[in-house]
């Protein structure tokens, strides 16, 4: 539809062969190899095998040495393909395994896509996990291709990428780990087994003559367990106990708080009651000082008077004073 973007196209049948013809994208390729949607692959004659220590080539061998082209039960040996790819910055491949290796139990390991803009050979590792040597026969098939042709945009956000690294050689470390590389076969994981198995009969024979011992051992154990659980039940009740502990603390100190409350509203009333009570005796007192004075008063004038009285009666008595004139 218009307006959508082209997904990667497959490439297939006669553009294959067209790939191969033209030499650039796959080179020292055949038609034979060709398929209506992939491309085989094939071995090349130099492998990597720790028998030889270092890379080699079938052709330099000797007929006695080419017996010794085989990937043993256990082994893994490196080999590389005849064919050299270079792939354009909008085109990509994925490998799938040779489905007649698999049948014979070698695994092919390695990377199963090859980045847009690689240019190089392509490198694989061959793990035999069957009981029976696999013989490497070059020219044989290897690995199937499909290539894709990207649309615009993809391509044009890889071209900013760095290419990726080429291969047309075993790398030097690769070479290195294969020299010092020890295979282990089927025939050596037999011995293993059998020496597992006479070191588990010796344990068991060990195991009888201990038998009192691990009687021993297992009542001091059961000992301890039951002895560990009376402690657990023990831990248990002392902690329900702090912790019944801990809230009648914390009732008491409800209590106390509640109380202190109390006191302090109890001082303050007394405090005020004092102070009224105050208040109303200097009102009395005062009151009774003014009664006080108006009596002194009182008195005295009183006394005067009577001081009169006694005086006039006295003239009276006397004749000093005469009342009827």
């Amino acid at each position: 539809m218009q307006g959508e973007e082209r997904m990667a196209e497959t490439i297939t049948g006669s553009k294959i062969r067209k790939l191969v013809e033209d030499g650039k994208v796959i080179e020292n390729g055949s038609i034979n190899n060709c398929g209506a949607l992939k491309y085989d692959f094939t071995l090349s004659d130099e492998i990597l095998k720790s028998d030889f220590s270092t890379p080699i080539r079938f052709e330099e061998l000797s007929v006695e040495e080419r017996r010794k082209a085989l990937i043993q039960p256990g082994e893994v040996v490196y080999v590389l393909t005849k064919e050299k790819v270079n792939l354009p910055s909008n085109m990509y491949m994925s490998l799938s395994a040779n489905r007649g290796m698999s049948e014979y139990g070698v695994l092919t390991l390695g990377g199963f896509a090859v980045d847009p803009g690689y240019s190089g050979r392509l490198m694989f590792g061959l793990y035999n996990y069957s009981s029976t040597p696999f013989p490497l026969m070059p020219g044989s098939k290897l690995i199937g291709g499909v290539f894709y042709l990207l649309n615009e945009k993809e391509s044009n956000d890889i071209d900013s990428l760095e290419r990726p690294k080429s291969i047309d050689e075993f790398p030097p470390r690769l070479v290195n780990i294969i020299s010092k590389y020890s295979p282990t076969g089927m025939n050596s994981l037999d011995e293993s087994i059998k020496v597992i198995a006479k070191q588990v009969e010796a344990l068991k024979d060990e195991l009888g003559k201990n038998k009192d011992e691990l009687f021993s051992l297992r009542h001091l154990v059961q000992e301890t367990q039951e002895q560990t659980n009376r402690t657990s039940r023990t831990v248990h009740d002392l902690s329900t106990n702090v912790s019944e502990l801990t809230d009648s603390v914390k009732e008491l100190k409800s209590e106390v708080s509640s109380l202190k409350d109390g006191l302090k509203d109890e001082i303050k009333l007394r405090q005020d009651m004092r102070g009224d009570l105050d208040k109303q005796i200097e009102l009395v007192a005062k009151t009774v000082d003014k009664k006080l004075i108006f009596l002194k008063g009182a008195l005295w004038s009183l006394s005067a008077l009577v001081a009169v009285l006694i005086t006039l009666l006295t003239c009276w008595a006397n004749g000093w004073l005469n009342f009827g004139g």
